[in-house]
């Protein structure tokens, strides 16, 4: 029977990544100041495991280094929480203290994958930066774009809804340029796509229960399942307005086909959401 073991020694794994240049992933536990060489103290990120502390330089952390430090700290927060690639790059065992550099290990992975990449390839892929429009994967040491847009194949309001700095999951490669090293990657299309059928079940003027996935100045998008939204107009009294996470009933007013598109008019608050 194999016991469980509750420590690890990971010293081993710090020297051979020191002598033989080896890529390790730690968690990223923390930011602090910490002396360089020179004297002076640079702000870098910190990774432990089993008590061990490694220091990370702001200038090997693989981010784009900004003259205001405000901004460089905000890049660093951002990846707090996430395992992350590194090579070990210098040993000091009287603090019990490495320095590794990210920089270095996202060069070396990226070397090995970038040659074997092709369009429609589907690869595993780690968040890194979730903004309002895109989220920054990276998979191999190769970062990649993810717009809003290949989400989903319904109206997505907000992507931190479905995805956090972290978060592991499955992309396929929708483009590639190798001379400026740029990806696009797509979750929606390794989605079913409920449009063909969703076209069969909606009809014109009929009604339908959905539900309120995000509000605009222009109207609400509702979800009558999932990768369906009817973008519906307002109802004219603001004593029924809805909000996100609403129960409504919609009544169909238009279907595009060919755009893969369903208007409707909001007729009905049938259940707030919890939360409002």
């Amino acid at each position: 029977m194999t016991q469980k073991e509750f420590f690890q020694d990971v010293w081993p794994e710090i020297f051979s990544s020191r002598q033989n240049r080896t890529v390790i992933w730690w968690p990223v536990t923390g930011i602090e100041e910490w002396p360089m060489q020179d004297g002076k103290k640079m702000p870098c990120l910190v990774v432990t495991r089993e008590r061990v502390k490694g220091i990370i330089p702001l200038k090997e952390i693989g981010i784009k280094v900004d003259t205001k430090k405000p901004v460089n700290r905000r890049r660093m927060m951002k990846l707090l929480g996430q395992d992350i690639a590194m090579i070990v790059i210098g040993i000091d065992r009287e603090q019990d203290v490495f320095m590794a550099s990210r920089k270095a290990a996202l060069e070396q992975l990226k070397t090995r994958t970038w040659p074997n990449l092709k369009e429609g390839q589907v690869v595993n892929a780690a968040a890194r930066h979730v903004y309002p429009t895109n989220v920054i994967v990276e998979f191999g040491g190769v970062e990649a774009n993810l717009p809003v847009w290949e989400l989903s194949h319904g109206w997505v309001d907000d992507i931190g809804d479905m995805i956090q700095p972290g978060d592991e999951f499955q992309v396929k490669i929708k483009e590639l340029d190798s001379e400026k090293e740029k990806v696009t990657v797509s979750v929606k299309d390794l989605l079913p796509n409920p449009w063909p059928e969703a076209l069969e079940r909606y009809k014109k003027k009929s009604i339908y229960q959905g539900r309120v996935t995000g509000t605009t100045s222009y109207g609400a998008f509702v979800e009558l399942e999932p990768g369906v939204n009817a973008l519906c107009r307002h109802m004219r009294s603001q004593k029924y307005e809805v909000k996100k996470g609403d129960i409504v009933a919609v009544q169909v007013t238009n279907i595009i086909a060919e755009e893969q598109k369903i208007n409707g008019s909001l007729l009905k608050l049938i259940r707030k959401t919890e939360s409002a």
